[in-house]
Formats: C-alpha cells, sequence, structure tokens
C-alpha cells in the first residue's frame, strides 16, 4: 500500500509540472497570450496608417480627375 501512495503522489507531482512548466503548459500559453496582445495593438496602429494613406490616395486621385 505504501509503494502505491509513493507512486501516485509521484504521478501527481509528475502530471502537475506537465501543466505549469512542461511544453504546451500554462507558462506557454500565458507568454503566447501576452505576445497576442502585443501583435493586436501593433495591427491596429498599421490599419490605422494604412486607411491614412488611403484617404491620401483618394485624395491625389480626386485631385487628378479635376
Amino acid at each position: 500500500m505504501r509503494i502505491l501512495k509513493v507512486f501516485l503522489l509521484l504521478l501527481f507531482f509528475w502530471l502537475q509540472y506537465s501543466l505549469w512548466i512542461g511544453k504546451n503548459g500554462v507558462l506557454d500559453y500565458i507568454k503566447i497570450y501576452k505576445k497576442i496582445i502585443i501583435q493586436k495593438k501593433i495591427n491596429k496602429n498599421l490599419e490605422i496608417e494604412n486607411n491614412k494613406l488611403l484617404l491620401e490616395i483618394q485624395d491625389l486621385n480626386d485631385k487628378i480627375k479635376d
């Protein structure tokens, strides 16, 4: 019975390690989530800049037509 308890305890710690620190664990998820948030902010800024450039192009095209 003692061996079973030790085995289950070791299994529990191994599973916890895999969950929190192992590959594709919670820590990896948090790192990727932060990178996604930063990338979304960058994309939003680039989208605003692209829209400004499109408006400028449209304005120049309108001036050429007139």
